[in-house]
């Protein structure tokens, strides 16, 4: 594994040792607050290098949301909450299966309502997630 600039993220690495390292190297609290901002669309200019969550420049919207929302399952505080929420309402399915992913791994059952109603998603693939974040809520 190499590091793509001094400072900067390790190329190549998991997403889990990626948002680690990402943690360390801006804070924590900073790195929930971009991630949750991917997932609501909220980007700004001084916002970190995507390449922390092991993307480029090029992405397109709906893989920032996605990968916003995969960010939160290894940094996370409860402030990411309606991040989450948002995501399980998104118009593209990857961000929603995304999100239950989020629900499920921090046990957020305040969204337990939100992650019901996708047990009915037009996507087999949301709907089994959703399946799989309610068993475990």
């Amino acid at each position: 594994m190499t590091t793509g600039r001094p400072g900067g993220p390790p190329r190549g690495a998991h997403p889990r040792v990626l948002l680690a390292s990402a943690a360390e190297s801006l804070g924590e609290g900073a790195v929930v607050d971009w991630c949750a901002r991917l997932v609501l669309g909220q980007e700004r200019p001084d916002d970190p290098d995507l390449a922390w969550l092991g993307g480029t420049e090029d992405w397109a919207a709906y893989w920032r949301r996605v990968w916003g929302a995969r960010g939160l399952l290894y940094v996370w505080d409860d402030s990411a909450i309606e991040a989450v929420a948002m995501a399980l309402g998104d118009g593209h399915w990857r961000v929603r299966e995304m999100g239950l992913k989020v629900v499920r791994a921090h046990g957020l059952s305040e969204l337990t309502g939100e992650v019901a109603a996708l047990r009915d998603d037009d996507n087999a693939r949301v709907r089994a997630a959703a399946g799989r974040a309610l068993r475990t809520g």
